[in-house]
C-alpha cells in the first residue's frame, strides 16, 4: 500500500474533522508525483496535524491536571512530549498502561517527536536543500507515515484494551439503569409506556480526560406506547403502538481506577427526536 493510501485510511478513522482534513491533504499531496514541492507540502500538512494534536487536542490546563504531569525546568507549561501523552492516554499513567494493559507508550511518544522534528527541515526547504527526487522523497516520507499509523493504532488499541473486560458489565448496567429509571423523554410521548426490549449495539470509550474516563453503551430500546387507559383501549377510545428509539448510557469513572464501575456516575438518555420530527414544521 502506498503512503498516500495509508494516510487516506487514517483519515477514515473516527477522529476529529480537522485531523481528517490534514491527513487528507497530506495524502493528496503524496499522490501528486509531479509536484516539485511534494515533500514540503506533505511536511507542512503533517506538522499542522501534530501541532493540532499537541495543541487543540491537549489543552495546557488539562495536561497540567494529570497526576503524571511534572513541570519541566524553565518551561512555562507542558512540553510536546507531555501533550502527546495526554492526547494518547489522557490522565492514565504509564504504570497503569504497563501493569493493567501490558502496553508501553514511551517509545512511540519519542518516535512521534522525532518525526515532528524531522519534518522541520523539509518545511523550511530552500534552494539547494529541496529534495526533488521521488525516491529520496519517499525515503523521508516512509518513516513518518509508519509513525503516524502506529500512533493512531495505539490510540484506538489503548481504548479497546481498557474497555475490553468491561463490555459485559457495561451492557448489563446500561440495561439495568434504563429499566429502573423514569425516562422523561418517553413519558412525554404517551399516557403509558412499557419497555419491551433493550438492545445494546456498541460499547466504547468516548473520552479520557485528566480526571475521568467516559464509557458509553448505546443501542436501541423497544417500547410499547399507550394513549388512554386499558378500558379506553378496550372500548376503542384509546390507542397502542410499538416503537423503537436509540439510547445511550454514559459511565464516568475516575482515572485513578478506571475499571471500577462501582464508582461510576451514570447518565442515560433516549433520543425521541424522530417522533417529533415534522410536528412543528411550517
Amino acid at each position: 500500500m502506498t503512503a498516500s493510501a495509508r494516510l487516506s485510511e487514517l483519515a477514515d478513522l473516527k477522529i476529529d474533522s480537522f485531523s481528517k482534513d490534514a491527513l487528507t491533504a497530506a495524502s493528496m499531496v503524496l499522490a501528486d508525483g509531479k509536484n516539485p514541492l511534494r515533500l514540503v507540502f506533505f511536511s507542512v500538512s503533517i506538522r499542522i496535524l501534530l501541532e493540532h494534536v499537541m495543541g487543540t487536542l491537549a489543552p495546557s490546563d488539562d495536561v497540567e491536571n494529570c497526576s503524571w504531569y511534572k513541570k519541566e525546568p524553565e518551561r512555562d507549561g507542558p512540553v510536546r512530549a507531555q501533550r502527546i501523552q495526554y492526547w494518547l492516554q489522557g490522565g492514565l499513567t504509564d504504570a497503569f498502561l504497563s501493569s493493567e494493559l501490558g502496553l508501553d507508550p514511551r517509545p512511540l511518544r519519542s518516535r512521534i517527536l522525532r518525526s515532528f522534528n524531522r519534518l522541520s527541515k523539509h518545511v523550511h526547504a530552500r534552494q539547494g536543500t529541496l529534495i526533488s527526487d521521488l525516491n529520496l522523497q519517499d525515503g523521508e516520507v516512509a518513516p513518518v507515515v509508519d509513525d503516524l499509523v502506529d500512533l493512531y493504532t495505539a490510540y484506538f488499541e489503548y481504548r479497546s484494551a481498557l474497555i475490553g473486560p468491561l463490555v459485559e458489565s457495561l451492557d448489563e448496567q446500561a440495561v439495568g439503569d434504563l429499566m429502573s429509571e423514569t425516562i422523561q423523554s418517553l413519558d412525554e410521548l404517551a399516557t403509558h409506556h412499557g419497555i419491551e426490549e433493550i438492545y445494546t449495539e456498541d460499547t466504547e470509550v468516548v473520552e479520557i480526560t485528566s480526571s475521568w474516563v467516559r464509557y458509553r453503551a448505546s443501542g436501541a430500546i423497544a417500547v410499547s406506547l399507550q394513549w388512554g387507559s386499558n378500558s379506553d383501549v378496550r372500548r376503542g377510545d384509546g390507542a397502542e403502538m410499538e416503537k423503537s428509539f436509540p439510547f445511550h448510557c454514559d459511565f464516568v469513572v475516575p482515572t485513578e481506577d478506571p475499571r471500577k464501575l462501582d464508582f461510576a456516575e451514570i447518565v442515560s438518555g433516549v433520543d425521541t427526536d424522530s417522533w417529533w420530527s415534522g410536528w412543528y414544521d411550517g
